[in-house]
């Protein structure tokens, strides 16, 4: 399913990509000992986060801390997402779902939090059980800061001191990039992994909360100001971009790293 359009005179797209539920298999969610049984029905997801292209189509301005059409839309809270008359709201009242075809009963919305891992994890292909969204080489997939290396990141601290670390990671060219330049992974999915954190649906209760997601795969709905991040982010290391990592924020954070992709269903 395709949407294309055409903005300053570049053409851009919204790709939609079918994602298969578990089938009565359950993915496992989650990682090591802390990984739980879940079940996920078919479901669309974009094939890469939202741009700013095309939150500029439909919200008809551009928040982006660092304004490049082809980036992903970024500075954006959940609350814009989601709120009255925000971007969920108008891409479903717009021309975008007609012009895809979309049947009446599909909307779109904010993946929940397994959804969003079952995708990156390559959907039916989860039993990969790659580190990143689609490959176990972080290079490959992901737009990130710095690798973490344990015990030897520790070492090299202490030998070069925080001010050379700092200006390595500046020296990485630390800034969101064009989406879909990086490897995608087994579905088709592109910047799973690093480029902007990407907002999901759920409620979480702490940065890495230790609640267990509903094993239907709909949003956690408990009490809690914060909402649930996932992915990490073109600054972060890059255990922070593995397909397991959980972060959250309250829910009109907003910043240059933060921001979301599409799910229909």
């Amino acid at each position: 399913m395709r949407y294309e359009w055409h903005l300053n005179g570049g053409r851009h797209e919204l790709q939609l990509v079918p994602v298969s539920g578990t089938g009565g298999t359950p993915y496992l969610f989650g990682h090591g000992a802390q990984r739980a049984p879940v079940e996920i029905q078919d479901f669309h997801m974009s094939s890469t986060p939202v741009t700013q292209a095309l939150w500029s189509h439909v919200m008809g301005s551009n928040p982006a801390a660092r304004p490049d059409v082809r980036c992903p839309a970024e500075n954006v809270s959940w609350e814009q997402i989601t709120g009255p008359n925000g971007f969920i709201e108008r891409i479903n009242a717009g021309e975008i779902r007609s012009a895809m075809g979309v049947p009446p009963g599909l909307r779109f919305r904010l993946p929940s939090e397994t959804e969003w891992e079952y995708a990156a994890r390559g959907g039916p292909r989860w039993t990969d059980d790659f580190r990143f969204s689609g490959s176990n080489d972080v290079d490959a997939v992901a737009w990130y800061g710095l690798k973490w290396s344990g015990g030897a990141l520790k070492w090299r601290f202490l030998k070069t001191g925080l001010g050379r670390l700092i200006s390595t990671v500046r020296r990485r060219e630390t800034r969101t990039h064009d989406v879909a330049t990086k490897a995608p992974n087994q579905l088709g999915l592109y910047d799973m992994s690093g480029n902007v954190w990407e907002w999901c649906d759920d409620t979480c209760t702490d940065e890495v909360s230790a609640e267990p997601p509903p094993a239907d795969g709909t949003p956690y709905r408990g009490a809690g100001d914060n909402r649930r991040l996932r992915g990490g982010c073109h600054t972060n290391w890059d255990i922070h971009c593995t397909v397991w990592w959980r972060y959250g924020i309250v829910q009109d954070a907003h910043d240059g790293c933060i921001g979301f992709r599409v799910a229909l269903a």
